[in-house]
Order: structure tokens, then sequence, then C-alpha cells
């Protein structure tokens, strides 16, 4: 019989030995909070997934997506144009294009992709990919586009998980390569903790910089002050970046109309959240949504949603 107890102090392990009649138990114990703590801060959602073959229809200009692309490439060859540049989709490669940015892209003849549409959502309710002004490539190791394939058309519980961890490896290197590696570990005071909060409780027209720094009981300047040397960019910035990642997610993912959409929102009425939206992207919130769907539609074939993921 083995009787003992371990002492953690700060994630650092002690040597504890208790002896009893029947031995001495001893262990030698340490803890890394970090991953946990991550895990806990950042989910990871797919809001569509699917297998595709495209033809030259796959061809649209000006996309701007609120969720992150994966894309493996197992067959063929398609074109991203990023600032007129043009960066090839080639086989045997694994692509991930973030949130927010804008492109078009083409396939000249024939490519077949495995997409995943994901978000990784950070506490402030922006996606950790969002801002970054690149499409991001890795080169698969043998085998891994048949794997991720194979993994996705199985019906197996246990495929699932292993597919879904595939995809946080993937996300880990893209990570890396976008020297966001510290962007999800930051630490924020609590007044900027409690915007975060508030600004996401719900995401509502009727937030502002006013009436945040109210609620917590400081002057619009010292808030302004404090969130922007926290985080970067200035609350009102944020107040919109936010607006605009949601409604693009409703314009997408619903079938509401335009008014039930400004209601949701909290716009005083359909006319003024069409001014908003057309300010930020540059088109009216009909032609968006009319786009991405199309973005979605056209030229693919064999296309499967979330159901098989």
């Amino acid at each position: 019989m083995y009787d003992g107890y371990i002492v953690v102090n700060n994630g650092a392990g002690e040597h504890v030995k208790n002896g009893k009649k029947y031995g001495v138990f001893s262990m030698i114990y340490s803890t890394n909070r970090k991953p946990v703590k991550l895990w806990k801060k950042l989910s990871l959602e797919v809001a569509d997934s699917g297998f595709a073959k495209a033809d030259t229809t796959w061809n649209m200009k000006n996309v701007c997506s609120p969720y992150s692309r994966i894309y493996y490439i197992p067959e063929g060859e398609g074109t991203v144009i990023l600032q007129g540049r043009e960066i090839p989709l080639r086989k045997g490669h694994i692509y991930l294009i973030p949130a927010g940015l804008l492109y078009d892209y083409r396939c000249d003849e024939y490519m077949e992709q495995l997409y995943f549409h994901v978000n990784i959502t950070m506490p402030n309710g922006m996606d950790l990919f969002y801002g970054c002004g690149e499409i991001f490539e890795k080169g698969a190791p043998f085998g891994r586009q048949e794997k991720a394939v194979k993994l996705y058309w199985s019906s197996h519980m246990e495929d699932a998980f292993r597919l879904r961890g595939m995809l946080w490896e993937e996300l880990g290197d893209f990570i890396k390569m976008a020297g966001i590696q510290e962007e999800g570990m930051k630490c924020y005071s609590e007044m900027v903790d409690q915007v975060f909060a508030l600004a996401q409780k719900p995401v509502s027209a009727r937030n502002h910089v006013r009436s945040l720094a109210a609620s917590l009981h400081v002057s619009e300047s010292t808030l302004s002050k404090r969130f922007r040397g926290e985080t970067g960019m200035t609350p009102g910035i944020y107040l919109e970046q936010l607006m605009l990642q949601k409604a693009c997610r409703l314009l997408i993912h619903s079938d509401k109309t335009m008014a039930q959409i400004a209601e949701e929102l909290e716009f005083s009425d359909q006319f003024y959240f069409a001014k908003f939206f057309k300010r930020l992207m540059h088109m009216p919130p009909s032609a968006y949504r009319r786009q991405m769907r199309e973005n979605e539609r056209d030229g693919l074939e064999n296309r499967h949603g979330t159901d098989n993921f």
C-alpha cells in the first residue's frame, strides 16, 4: 500500500515523499498551464467544408470572407490573385487564406480541392488570422493529402477527431508562418477585457465608445487611450470590425432579409445598415450576399457540406 501527496507551486514541480508502513511513494510533478489556457481561450469553428472539382468557371473577383479558408489540393492547379500578384494553388500543397483578405481566384483547367472554412475565435470575438495580409502555403508530406480526403469521407467518430487534429496541426504551422504565436497568449487589463465582453453581448450598432465608457465609469479618452495602447487599434475601429464580421456571417449563412439582419444588429433601419456595410465593403450587403453565394456554388462539382465533417 502506498500513500503520498504532491505539492504544486505556480507550475513548478516539487519532489515530495511520504513514508508509511508499507513503503515510500515518490513522484516529481510539473505542469505547463499555457496549452490549457489557450484551449480555453481559442475556439475552432468549421463553418463549411467540402471536396470539390473545379473547372474554368471557378472564377471570382473581390472575394472577402469572414472566415479563413484551408485548401488541400490533391490534383490540378488554381490561382489566387492578391494585390496583382498571382499565387498558384499547386498539387500536393496546403494553403490558408486569412479571414478579411481581399483577393481574386480562378482555375484555368482543372483542380480538386478539399476545403474548410474555419474561424479561430479569440476572446475579443475576432478571428486569429484577421488582418494577416498574406496567403500562406506549406508542402504536404507524402500521403497527407490522401489521408485528409480519406478521413473526410469516413463516417467513423474517431476519424472525425483525427481530421480535426490534422486541421489544428495545419493551423499551428500557419500561425508560425504568420508570426502570430503570441497573439492568443496576450493578457489585457481588466478594462480592456470588459470592453471585449460588453461589445459581444450582443454585437450591436448601439455599442459606441461613449456607451462603453459610461458602463465602465471612465472617460472616453481614458478608455480610448488604454484600448489602443493594448490592442493597437481604436475601440471605434474594433466595434466596426466586430459588427462587419457578424454582418458578413449572417449574410452568408442565413436566409434572413436585409431588414431582419438590420434589426438583429440593432440598426435603426435597413437603410443605415446598408450604408454602414457599403462604407466598409464598397458594395451593398445584397450584392455581397449574392457574390459570396455564387462564389461557393460556381465551378464546383461534387461539393459536400459540413454534414460530412
